[in-house]
C-alpha cells in the first residue's frame, strides 16, 4: 500500500504540473482513482488463534453516510451489513461472534473457529457527492502454541509457536505468566524458529504463557497454560499407571486396568498389578522417574495409558498418552506358494486419519516395483506371487514429512510341495471313485426295477385242425 500510494502521488504531481487540459486531467484522475481502489483488493494477512479474538482493521473512509458490507470465503458469503443510517444485519450463524467497531469499519471476530481461517472482504460504498467504492480483503492466518503436559519443578519447559504462513517482517516474542518479556530472562533460550526453552522451571512459572506475533504493526496473541508442581514442597500421597484397551485390542475392551500402584509408604514404592511384560525398574529406582517401558509390543497393547501422581492439597500431576501399534498382516500367511495371490495390509487397527499415510518398501526384485509415489495404499495385492516377492517388506508410517515408526515382515515364497500334489491326486482319485460307485449303484437299481416290473398277458387263440362242436363228450 505504501509503494502504491507514493506512485499515485508522483503521478498526480506530474499530471498537474505538465498538463493544462482539464479534460485530460479529469480522465487521468479517473484512471488513478480506479488504480487506487483496485490496489486495495490485495489480501492483507491478519493472525489469530483458535478460541481467541481478532480485529480486521478498516479505518474511516468517505462521508458520514457510508454503507459497510463484510463477506467471507471464496463464495463471498455475506456476514454483516450496515446501511447509511447505522442499522446492522448479521448472518444468524455468526450472530454471537461478529460485531462492527463503533469508531470505524473494522470487523471484530470472537471465539475464532478452525474453519474461520479463510478470506474476508470489506466493501464500502459512499454516495456523496458521487458513488465511490472501496474494497479491502484480508486473510485470517492461524497462529498456535502446542500445549504441554504438567511439569515437575526443576524440569525444562519447551514451547513452540506455530505460524501457518510466515512472511517477511513477521516477528515472535514470548511473555511469561507475569507478562515479562522472555528476551530478558537468562533462563530462556529462543530458537530461530521461535521455539522457547526455559531451564529449571519453578512454581512461579505456573500460569499462562503467551506467544506474541507482530506483523505490519499489528500484534496477535497465542496463549497456552503451563502447570508446574513443586514436589519438594508438596508431599506425594499416591499414584498409579492405568491402561484402557482400544476397541480392537481384545476382550477387555473399555475396562480400565491398573498397571502399577504407588504406595505412599513409608517408604514410597511402586507395586506392579498387571503382568503385561512391563519394565518398572525405572520406577523402582527413582520414585520421581515415572517411565514405563515394554519390549515386543503387540496389538493388545493399543490403548490409552494414564500416569497420575497425587500430592498434598489435592494437586495431581497427570499425563495421558495413546499408544498405537503398527502391524503388517499377510493373507493367506507369511508363507505363500508360487502363483498364489497374496494380500499385505499395513494397519493401526483402525482407519488412518487424514494427516497420516503409509509408505511401502518392497524387496528389490518384487514384481510390484516400481510403486506409485506416496501415499501408498494400506492394502497391497500381489496377483501372482513370484520368488522376487519373497523377502522383507517394510511399511513406514508418516505424518506430513515426519516418519513416525515402521514395521517389517518377511514373506516367504515356496513351490507347492510334492506331498501336496500327492494329496491333491489322492483326493481327486477318491472323488472319482465315489462318483463311479454312485453311478454304478444307480445303474444297478434301474436294472432291477426293469426286471421286477410285471408284464401284461397276451390273448392266445387255439388253432385246432379238427375243431369239435361245443358240448359234453364221453370217452
Amino acid at each position: 500500500m505504501t509503494i502504491v500510494s507514493r506512485l499515485i502521488q508522483r503521478l498526480l504531481f506530474f499530471v498537474f504540473r505538465r498538463s493544462y487540459n482539464m479534460n485530460y486531467v479529469s480522465g487521468f484522475l479517473s484512471i488513478v482513482i480506479a488504480l487506487f481502489i483496485s490496489s486495495t483488493g490485495a489480501e492483507d494477512v491478519v493472525y489469530g488463534q483458535v478460541g481467541g479474538t481478532v480485529t480486521l482493521p478498516r479505518l474511516k473512509w468517505g462521508s458520514k453516510k457510508v454503507t459497510v458490507q463484510w463477506y467471507f470465503g471464496m463464495d463471498q458469503k455475506s456476514l454483516i451489513f450496515r446501511n447509511a443510517q447505522g442499522r446492522e444485519t448479521i448472518d444468524p450463524e455468526w450472530k454471537d461472534r461478529l460485531s462492527l467497531s463503533k469508531t470505524d469499519f473494522s470487523l471484530i471476530i470472537n471465539k475464532i473457529r478452525l474453519e474461520d481461517f479463510k478470506s474476508f472482504k470489506c466493501e464500502l460504498k459512499d454516495f456523496r457527492p458521487t458513488q465511490m467504492t472501496s474494497v479491502t480483503t484480508f486473510r485470517l492466518s492461524r497462529v498456535s502454541v502446542q500445549p504441554v503436559s504438567p511439569l515437575l519443578a526443576g524440569k525444562n519447559l519447551n514451547l513452540k509457536c506455530d505460524i501457518k504462513e510466515i512472511f517477511e517482517g513477521v516477528q515472535r516474542r514470548w511473555l511469561s505468566p507475569q507478562k515479562q518479556d522472555l528476551n530478558k530472562d537468562k533462563r530462556a533460550q529462543i530458537g530461530n524458529n521461535g521455539g522457547l526453552t526455559v531451564m529449571n522451571v519453578t512454581g512461579q512459572d505456573n500460569g499462562e504463557w503467551t506467544c506474541v506475533v507482530t506483523y505490519q504493526g499489528r500484534e496477535a496473541y497465542a496463549n497456552t497454560p503451563v502447570t508446574v508442581i513443586d514436589s519438594q514442597e508438596k508431599g506425594i500421597q499416591g499414584g498409579r499407571w492405568t491402561f484402557t484397551p482400544s476397541p480392537v485390542a481384545g476382550s477387555l475392551t473399555g475396562v480400565v486396568q491398573t498397571l502399577v500402584d504407588l504406595s505412599p509408604g513409608p517408604p514410597l514404592a511402586w507395586v506392579a498389578n498387571q503382568k503385561r511384560g512391563l519394565d518398572v525398574s525405572a520406577l523402582q529406582k527413582n520414585n520421581l522417574n515415572l517411565s514405563l517401558s515394554k519390549k515386543g509390543v503387540t496389538e493388545g497393547d493399543r490403548g490409552d495409558y494414564i500416569c497420575a501422581v497425587e500430592f498434598q492439597r489435592d494437586d495431581t500431576l497427570k499425563r495421558e498418552m495413546r499408544v498405537e501399534v503398527l502391524q503388517v498382516l499377510t493373507s493367506p500367511g507369511p508363507v505363500a506358494f508360487l502363483g498364489q495371490e497374496v494380500n499385505l495390509t499395513c494397519t493401526l487397527g483402525q482407519p488412518l486419519t487424514s494427516d497420516l499415510e503409509v509408505k511401502w518398501i518392497p524387496p528389490h526384485h518384487s514384481s510390484l516395483l516400481p510403486l506409485d509415489s506416496s501415499p501408498h495404499p494400506t492394502l497391497l495385492t500381489i496377483p501372482e506371487a513370484t520368488y522376487g516377492n519373497g523377502g522383507r517388506w517394510r511399511c513406514e508410517l508418516w505424518r506430513n514429512k515426519t516418519k513416525l515408526t515402521s514395521v517389517e515382515i518377511t514373506l516367504k515364497i515356496e513351490r507347492v510341495p510334492m506331498d501336496v500334489w500327492l494329496l491333491v491326486t489322492i483326493c481327486a482319485a477318491a472323488v472319482i471313485f465315489v462318483l463311479l460307485l454312485i453311478l454304478t449303484v444307480i445303474l444297478i437299481r434301474r436294472h432291477r426295477q426293469r426286471v421286477m416290473m410285471p408284464r401284461r398277458g397276451k390273448r392266445r387263440f387255439c388253432n385246432c385242425q379238427d375243431p369239435k362242436p361245443k358240448g359234453f363228450y364221453r370217452n
